[in-house]
């Protein structure tokens, strides 16, 4: 039996969660000490975590069934910040456990991890206070070496700050405060924020819109209708609300009121250009396109090389734990899950386009 140990001291405040052991941890008899446990040991080191503990779920390769008890260690030593890597994450987090598991599905080795990498999250079996942040395995990485950097900076840079912020503060940082808004009182609660909003220099927008069914003919080419519009005049408010009133009049107030607010206050929006703007211009909106401003147009200036979805600029420039399949479900009877989802994605790209002005600012753009 190839009992291999872990590595480090288990009352570090960073635990590393493996699945298994790397192939070649044998020849020295410890988590991660194999060349590709060194390519990540450089990685933390390059983040700036120099002490963490590498656990593994199963600590014999020979034996795939001898899984250790996960939960009772962490729950025993409390580490306030858990790197899972790989599908571990799964079993820590619903979350990364696929929604559709097709007919080949392997617990352990599917999982979401493409899309919660660098989230900030929570094992629901660990009741101390923590964070799960899961990435990719060092094999995931050498296989596409560009990862190797955005997890870095992405990933293992932000446990490095919660890290920070615990040493400071002596408590985990709090998730970023976000507060939707989508009932509202009266109408003239509606009219009055957007009246409000005029008050700031910018406010995110982002339009969410419908298509034909499946099976029609326009299903491909149909650009879809704009039914629910989101604003965010900071990263901590939101409203979403129904483009068309079932009072006609007030449909016709509502859109005077919203055009005042988008012909004096400029836009954000991520990919604004290409599709929000062409919904507003079509029904008739004036936009000042000059000075709107697009998140996804300016991460291609200051970030060519890397993904540009909205997805991505979040593990980048905010704390916000993956939402994006939050907008999912909903029904034209029932659009609440929807609109709060549309608050997040105002509210988010708020936040995000506040960071890249700060990025702008310190490279000697603006």
């Amino acid at each position: 039996m190839a009992f291999i140990q872990n590595k480090g001291n288990p009352s570090s405040k960073v635990w590393v969660i493996v699945n298994e052991p790397l192939s070649g941890d044998k020849d020295k008899g410890f988590l991660y000490s194999a060349p590709l446990g060194w390519v990540f040991d450089k990685m933390m080191k390059e983040a700036g975590i120099p002490d963490y503990y590498v656990f593994s779920r199963r600590t014999d390769p020979e034996n795939g069934a001898a899984y250790r008890d996960t939960l009772g260690e962490l729950n025993k030593h409390q580490p306030p910040i858990i790197i899972a890597l790989g599908n571990a994450s799964a079993y820590l987090c619903d979350e990364l456990i696929p929604k559709r598991k097709g007919p080949k599905y392997n617990p352990d080795k599917d999982s979401e991890i493409s899309k919660y990498a660098g989230s900030l999250l929570q094992c629901k079996q660990l009741p101390y206070p923590h964070y799960v942040i899961p990435t990719y395995e060092p094999m995931d990485i050498v296989r596409q070496w560009k990862q190797r950097d955005i997890v870095i900076n992405c990933d293992l840079g932000k446990a490095a700050t919660e890290l920070e912020y615990l040493k400071i503060n002596g408590v985990l940082q709090p998730l970023p405060k976000r507060t939707p808004k989508i009932d509202f009182e009266s109408f003239d609660e509606l009219l009055s924020l957007l009246e409000s909003f005029k008050n700031y220099p910018y406010v995110s927008n982002d339009i969410e819109t419908i298509y034909p069914k499946t099976g029609s003919i326009f299903k491909k080419i149909h650009p879809g209708y704009p039914i629910t519009i989101g604003l965010a005049p900071s990263k901590e408010f939101g409203i979403s609300f129904d483009l068309f009133r079932e009072d006609n009049t007030e449909t016709i107030k509502l859109w005077r009121t919203l055009n005042s607010l988008l012909s004096t206050v400029p836009s954000v929006g991520q990919n604004f250009f290409n599709f929000d703007s062409s919904f507003y211009e079509a029904l008739g909106f004036t936009i000042p396109l000059a000075l709107c401003r697009d998140t996804m147009i300016q991460h291609h200036l200051l970030w060519p090389e890397l993904p540009h979805k909205l997805q991505f600029l979040a593990r980048q420039y905010t704390r916000e734990p993956f939402w994006k399949d939050e907008g999912a479900g909903w029904t034209i009877k029932n659009m609440r899950g929807m609109k709060i989802y549309n608050c997040k994605d105002v509210m988010v790209t708020m936040e995000i386009f506040e960071e890249q002005q700060k990025e702008f600012k310190d490279r000697g753009i603006l």
